[in-house]
């Protein structure tokens, strides 16, 4: 279970500092200071990889389906992080975030970690990240305002901080 933990933690962490850059709150560079889009790319390329390191464990301890989502969030979010960095087209991310939405969605029947007591965190968050991956693909394609995609960003972060905390606590998660 500690792999979920980090897991939760680690996808936090990404879409809440994406989130708050949306929103406005330290998007701003300061004068002759280097542009706060790009820290943000490095932050998303390490969510990136501390995600593909839980790929290959559980993929070692035989949790397959969940490797598979999560193997979907690493590949988006270190693509994601590395045109940032780079001031790349994010049309193409926006792309790349429509199977993945739609996969992690489709993954609600599977996320079963208990019996009963903590699925409707985990299939709740399935459904949440499939919405929030397809206003991420309007975004890109100027459908979607910036605020709209941050708040839903900050509010997929504190999602993710719940369970984590819960999770690393060893409490029970709803």
């Amino acid at each position: 279970m500690v792999s979920v933990s980090v897991i939760f933690f680690t996808f936090a962490l990404g879409a809440w500092v994406i989130g708050l850059y949306l929103v406005g709150m330290g998007a701003k560079p300061t004068e002759d200071g280097p542009d706060p889009l790009v820290t943000v790319g490095w932050i998303e390329v390490i969510v990136g990889l501390i995600l593909t390191s839980q790929v290959i464990i559980m993929v070692q301890t035989g949790a397959t389906v969940l490797a598979g989502l999560v193997l979907l969030f690493a590949v988006f979010f270190t693509a994601f992080g590395v045109a940032l960095i780079k001031g790349a087209d994010l049309r193409p991310i926006g792309n790349l975030a429509i199977p993945v939405g739609i996969l992690a969605a489709l993954y609600v029947d599977f996320l079963d970690f208990t019996e009963g007591e903590s699925d409707f965190i985990f299939q709740s968050s399935a459904i949440w990240w499939g919405i929030v991956f397809l206003l991420v693909a309007g975004f890109t394609y100027g459908k979607v305002p910036a605020k709209v995609l941050g708040w839903a960003l900050v509010i997929t972060g504190l999602w993710g901080f719940l369970p984590a905390v819960l999770i690393a606590l060893n409490q029970r998660v709803f």
